[in-house]
C-alpha cells in the first residue's frame, strides 16, 4: 500500500511540475522579445530634464521642484527573482502618503522606466520601492522629467478610429476638459460576429452592430461630461481604411454589409457639425471631412493613434488621414498626443493588473519612437471607476450574448480561467483601467518634415 501511495505522490509531483513548465512557457510566449534586454530611449532631441539620483536600500529622495506640473520617470535597472518567472513582477511605489504599483514582464531584467509622475515633490520627498518578485540593487538612477501643458486651458480633439478607442485611450483626459471634442472615424460595423445568438443573418447582424456602436460613440462621452454637440461619427466603414487609401478617389463598401452610402451611419449624428460633412466613403472624402472639422474646432491638442506603434490597420490609416488633413488646412500650431491601443511590439502591454501604472513601452534600438515629450495623465481611483462604466457602456466591449445560455456560460468561465492561468488575459479593461493614461507628444509642425513624418508612420 505504501508503495502505491509513493508512486501516486511522485506522479502528482511530476504532473504539477510539468504543468508549471507549460504555464511558464505559455506566459513567456506573450513577450515577442528577449525580456532581459534594456529598454532604450534617446532623450537628447526632446525637452526632457534629466537628473542623476542615488537609490539606496530601496529608497530615493529629492527636493521640492519649481514646477510640479510634469511627467516623471525613473530610468532604473531591475532584476526579477526566481519566482518572477512564474508570477508577475511588480514594484510598489510609496511615499507614506500615497502609493501605486507598476508591473513588469515575467523574468524581466535590465533597464526599465518607472512612472513616478503622481509623486512630484511640492516639498522634500522620499520614495520607497518595494519589489514583489523583483529586486532593485543600490544604484545611480536617472530622473527624466517632461513639462506638461496646462490641459484645463486647452481645446482637445480626440480622434478615434472606432467607437470605444477614445474611451480606452483617453477617457480620463477628455472627461477633465469640457472643451474636448470626440471624432470617431468608423461606425465599427465589422469585427467579431458577436451577436449571432440574436442575428443569424450576418448582414443584419453587422448593420445593427454598426448602428449600436455609432450611437455608443456619440453618447458615451456624456458620461465624461461631453455633450453630443461635441461628438461626431464620420460613418466610414470599419476595416476599410487601407483599401480606401490604396485608391483614394474610389468609394469603398462595408466589409460585411456591402453598404456604400456614407449616410448609412452618419445620419445618426446629432451635432450641428455634421451639417458640414460631405462626400462619399472614399479616402479623399475622409481627408476633406477631417480638414473641415479641424478648421471648425481649432484644437490645441489632437489625440490620435501613433501609426508606427499601433498594429491595427484602421488606427494607422486614421492618423495618416489626419496628417494629410492637417497639411491640407496648413495647421502649424499645437501638439499631437499619440497613443496605441494595439501596441505593435506586444499587445499585452501594459503588463499586470488593473490599476497599475503605465510607463514607457518596450523600445529597442534607441531611436525607434520619435517624440518631443511624454505626457502621463493621472487617473484617480474614482476616475478609474468612472472609466470602467464608460467602457461597459460600449456594446462591443461587453460579454458576448452567449452569456444568456447556461452551457455557454460554463464555456466562457473555463476560457477565462485558462486565459488567467496562462497569462493570456488581454481585455481592454485590464490594459486601460490604470493609474494613468500615457501619450507620446509631438509638435504638429514636425509632420511637415519628411523624415519625422516617416518615423511617425513607420516608414524608413
Amino acid at each position: 500500500m505504501y508503495k502505491y501511495k509513493k508512486i501516486l505522490l511522485i506522479s502528482v509531483v511530476v504532473l504539477l511540475f510539468a504543468t508549471l513548465l507549460v504555464i511558464i512557457k505559455k506566459r513567456s510566449s506573450i513577450y515577442p522579445y528577449e525580456v532581459d534586454k534594456d529598454y532604450e530611449y534617446n532623450f537628447h532631441q526632446t525637452n526632457a530634464n534629466i537628473t542623476d539620483l542615488n537609490l539606496k536600500d530601496g529608497k530615493i529622495s529629492f527636493d521640492k521642484l519649481d514646477n510640479t506640473n510634469q511627467s516623471a520617470f525613473l530610468r532604473i535597472n531591475i532584476n526579477t527573482t526566481f519566482m518572477g518567472k512564474y508570477f508577475q513582477p511588480s514594484v510598489e511605489i510609496n511615499t507614506g502618503k500615497s502609493s501605486f504599483t507598476q508591473y513588469f514582464e515575467h523574468g524581466a531584467k535590465g533597464i526599465r522606466y518607472i512612472n513616478i509622475s503622481p509623486l512630484q515633490a511640492q516639498e522634500k520627498i522620499e520614495i520607497k520601492f518595494e519589489g514583489k518578485n523583483v529586486s532593485i540593487d543600490d544604484q545611480t538612477v536617472q530622473l527624466v522629467r517632461f513639462d506638461n501643458h496646462d490641459i484645463g486651458k486647452l481645446k482637445i480633439l480626440v480622434l478615434a478610429p472606432h467607437p470605444d478607442d477614445a474611451e480606452i485611450a483617453a477617457y480620463g483626459l477628455y472627461s477633465e476638459n469640457k472643451e474636448s471634442y470626440i471624432i470617431t472615424v468608423t461606425a465599427g460595423d465589422a469585427g467579431e460576429y458577436k451577436y449571432d445568438e440574436i442575428y443569424q443573418n450576418k448582414v443584419q447582424h453587422y448593420m445593427k452592430k454598426g448602428e449600436l456602436r455609432t450611437w455608443n460613440s456619440i453618447t458615451v462621452p456624456l458620461l465624461g461630461g461631453i455633450p453630443p454637440e461635441q461628438t461626431i461619427n464620420l460613418g466610414f466603414f470599419d476595416a476599410t481604411l487601407e483599401r480606401m487609401f490604396s485608391d483614394k478617389s474610389k468609394p469603398v463598401s462595408g466589409l460585411y454589409t456591402n453598404a456604400i452610402n456614407i449616410n448609412t451611419y452618419r445620419k445618426l449624428n446629432v451635432s450641428s457639425l455634421s451639417a458640414g460633412l460631405s462626400g462619399e466613403s472614399s479616402w479623399n472624402s475622409l481627408v476633406k471631412n477631417l480638414s473641415y472639422l479641424l478648421e471648425e474646432i481649432e484644437p490645441n491638442i489632437i489625440v490620435a493613434p501613433y501609426p508606427a506603434l499601433d498594429s491595427h490597420s484602421d488606427h494607422k490609416f486614421s492618423s495618416i488621414a489626419l496628417f494629410e488633413a492637417i497639411k491640407a488646412s496648413n495647421i502649424l500650431d499645437g501638439h499631437l498626443y499619440l497613443y496605441s491601443n494595439h501596441l505593435a511590439l506586444n499587445e499585452y502591454f501594459p503588463y499586470g493588473k488593473e490599476g497599475g501604472a503605465i510607463s514607457l513601452p518596450p523600445n529597442f534600438g534607441g531611436g525607434e519612437i520619435y517624440f518631443d515629450s511624454i505626457y502621463s495623465h493621472p487617473l484617480s481611483f474614482n476616475k478609474q471607476k468612472d472609466k470602467v462604466f464608460a467602457l461597459e457602456a460600449m456594446n462591443d466591449l461587453r460579454l458576448d450574448t452567449e452569456w444568456r445560455f447556461v452551457k455557454s456560460n460554463i464555456k466562457m468561465l473555463l476560457r477565462m480561467i485558462k486565459q488567467n492561468i496562462m497569462g493570456e488575459e488581454n481585455s481592454y479593461y485590464k490594459r486601460s483601467i490604470r493609474h494613468n493614461e500615457l501619450f507620446i507628444v509631438v509638435k504638429i509642425s514636425s509632420i511637415y518634415e519628411k523624415n519625422i513624418l516617416n518615423r511617425l508612420i513607420g516608414e524608413r
